[in-house]
């Protein structure tokens, strides 16, 4: 598994592609639950923005991303614009990877927190969010606005994982 480091404006059209197939595939039916299309033109506004993408790769697969970037309401803020993980590589470790590097990019950020935003009928998301540390608020009928301070990189249940993470990789690189 490889992981990348990609900006925005630097993805080409096959992982252009490839990215908004897993997020078409992993978001269908919370969207079809909260009576919405898929935002294909949001998507590819995403895709050629400047937000930072950071991507799994197995071999030439898009096996899963995460993506940011300064929050378009408040730049104090830094907006996670998407986390999506093909269904075969989730408990496998691989989010807490992306996270890992997440957190290593915004080290030297200086920002107040984070925001996104989650559909209400993503419950398994919604819960997730709660647990780690965001407070949501409404946003509309369909989707939470999700708040957390920087604290969440810092002492969140987050880095206990990602500790945990670390160590288990250190001793599977020793053997």
């Amino acid at each position: 598994m490889e992981i990348r480091v990609v900006k925005g404006q630097l993805i080409d059209s096959v992982l252009a592609e490839q990215i908004t197939d897993l997020d078409r595939k992993n978001m269908q039916s919370i969207l079809d639950q909260s009576g919405i299309e898929f935002p294909h033109e949001k998507r590819r506004k995403a895709l050629q923005s400047d937000s930072t993408f950071i991507i799994a790769f197995d071999k030439q697969f898009v096996a899963g991303y995460l993506d940011y970037l300064r929050s378009w309401n408040n730049a104090d803020y830094i907006y996670i614009g998407s986390v999506q993980l093909e269904k075969t590589y989730r408990g496998t470790g691989l989010l807490l990877r992306l996270l890992d590097r997440f957190t290593a990019l915004l080290a030297a950020e200086d920002f107040v927190g984070f925001e996104t935003n989650v559909q209400k009928a993503n419950t398994v998301a919604v819960k997730l969010c709660q647990k780690i540390g965001f407070t949501l608020e409404p946003k509309n009928n369909a989707s939470w606005a999700a708040r957390a301070g920087k604290e969440l990189i810092i002492e969140s249940p987050i880095v206990t994982l990602i500790d945990r993470w670390r160590a288990r990789e250190a001793l599977r690189l020793q053997c």
